[in-house]
This record gives structure tokens, C-alpha cells and sequence, in this order.
């Protein structure tokens, strides 16, 4: 079931506040040697931004993205497959269908883990820096469109 438009752009709007000061937190590019170096607390920063990079974009996808084509740009894909849904937005401005395809990937591979490969961890968590941005301005434009 999924939860109200504006609950879920709340939940949104926290975890990409939590996201971003995480990101800021984090050097960029994340190397190898960040991670063979890294502090209990660096690995919690790195955990927290993990987390809530998931949460954003799964958020998003279950909550958001359908419903705010349905009630705020009127369109009726309440029953549609998620991807025409995404092909909307695309023709809306709002993302590209790609681009999601994309940040999934990167989310996927964020969730599995790479204990004995720092190297691995790097790009990946290096690759998830530049999606955050991403995916927090998706939210931010949606969420400008919504209020309107």
C-alpha cells in the first residue's frame, strides 16, 4: 500500500536533509585509501549515507513517483506499468527513464558488499556520490511542482 503524496515527500525531504550531510561529509572521489583508513566513525557516515541514498530512491519509486503523476500532473496511470510511468515523467522533464535505470543499478550494487575489496567499495560509493545529487534534485523539483 502505498502512503499519501505529501507523507511520503516528507520522508523523501528527510532523507535527502540526512543524505546530504553525509555527502558533504565525504570526501570526493572516495578512494581505496579512504576505506583501508577509514575510522569507526567514517564507516557509520559511509553506512548513513548508504542507507539513506536506498531510502530515497526506494521512497520514490514505491511512494512518489505514481502518485504525483496521478494527482499532480492528472495523468491516469494508476494502473500503469512503472516504466510508462517513467516514460511520463521523461516527457514531462521530470527524469529519464535511463537515468532511473541507472540509479538502480547503483543502488543495487551500494547493497552488496565488498569486505575484502576497497578498491570495489570506492567506485561504487564514489558512483552512488554523483547519483545523490541526482536523485535529490528530482525530489526537489517534484516537490516545487507539488506546492504549486
Amino acid at each position: 500500500m502505498s502512503l499519501p503524496l505529501d507523507v511520503a515527500l516528507a520522508q523523501c525531504d528527510r532523507h535527502a536533509g540526512i543524505l546530504l550531510d553525509a555527502l558533504s561529509q565525504i570526501p570526493a572521489p572516495l578512494t581505496e585509501a579512504h576505506l583501508r583508513q577509514a575510522s569507526p566513525e567514517f564507516i557509520r557516515l559511509l553506512d548513513q549515507f548508504v542507507l539513506r541514498f536506498t531510502k530515497l530512491q526506494d521512497t520514490l519509486g514505491a511512494h512518489v513517483l505514481r502518485q504525483f503523476a496521478v494527482q499532480v500532473l492528472a495523468e491516469p496511470v494508476e494502473d500503469a506499468a512503472f516504466i510508462d510511468v517513467l516514460n511520463l515523467l521523461e516527457r514531462r522533464g521530470y527524469l529519464t527513464a535511463e537515468d532511473w535505470a541507472a540509479q538502480r543499478s547503483t543502488r543495487n550494487i551500494l547493497t552488496h558488499e565488498y569486505p575484502d575489496d576497497p578498491m570495489r567499495q570506492a567506485l561504487a560509493l564514489s558512483a552512488a556520490q554523483a547519483a545523490a545529487l541526482q536523485l535529490v534534485g528530482w525530489l526537489r523539483d517534484i516537490q516545487k511542482r507539488a506546492k504549486a
